[in-house]
């Protein structure tokens, strides 16, 4: 493939990883049933953080980890690149984040690019983010590929450190790109990040920033 399509593919995959968690509506399409059995991985139910308290979007933008966070070599991408509203095969969502937060990273260029998000997506209540991580858990069961704008986004399970009260992965590839997606379920709020590149994705990478990203949350929450 060339550089010119390599630098395309990863740029279709990386904002379809920014949009397929969650959008900010329910989608109205049903979702799609591609045939196989692969199911997403994901920790074993547990109660959700009761003590988490409802943040304002100021808070929550805040709770996002920041550049001075990020391993070295990355910068802020600015581009403010959003997906709207769409879901892994387009499945519904049974609730509406309130609040929704993300941020943008960048690093490298060409075959060596790379690029990273971290999210955030307040619910009105645990009840509600746990109904929503079901449906999206649900959806990942039977959608293991789709075509998004062009490309063909291949959706693969990944086993994911366990934190917060639940959590799963996701490996999304197209056109020789690739993309971790990481999820966390934890109380109110649903936590995603993603790292995605050509050459080289690191999965422990994306774990840290995970890791390092539920902290932020819990100690915004639980202050």
């Amino acid at each position: 493939m060339s550089h010119r399509k390599h630098v395309i593919a990863l740029g279709a995959l990386l904002t379809a990883a920014s949009i397929t968690a969650c959008g900010s509506t329910g989608a109205s399409s049903t979702a799609a049933q591609p045939s196989g059995s692969t199911q997403a991985s994901a920790s074993p139910t547990a109660a959700p953080t009761p003590q988490a308290k409802l943040l304002t979007k100021t808070q929550l933008t805040a709770a996002l980890l920041s550049l001075s966070q990020m391993p070295a070599g990355w910068s802020v991408d600015a581009s403010g690149s959003t997906g709207g509203d769409k879901t892994f095969c387009n499945y519904k969502q049974p609730h509406v984040a309130k609040v929704q937060v993300s941020r943008n990273f960048q690093k490298g260029g060409g075959l060596t690019a790379s690029a990273a998000s971290v999210g955030l997506r307040q619910y009105a209540n645990a009840n509600d983010a746990a109904a929503s991580f079901d449906a999206m858990e649900q959806a990942l069961q039977t959608c293991h590929k789709e075509t998004y704008q062009g490309s063909v986004l291949k959706y693969t399970a990944m086993s994911v450190d366990k934190t917060g009260d639940r959590s799963l992965g996701v490996r999304i590839e197209s056109g020789g790109a690739t993309v971790l997606q990481q999820f966390t379920l934890d109380g109110p709020a649903l936590i995603n990040v993603g790292l995605g590149g050509i050459a080289d994705v690191n999965a422990d990478t994306t774990a840290q920033l995970l890791r390092q990203q539920v902290t932020r949350y819990e100690a915004a929450a639980t202050r």
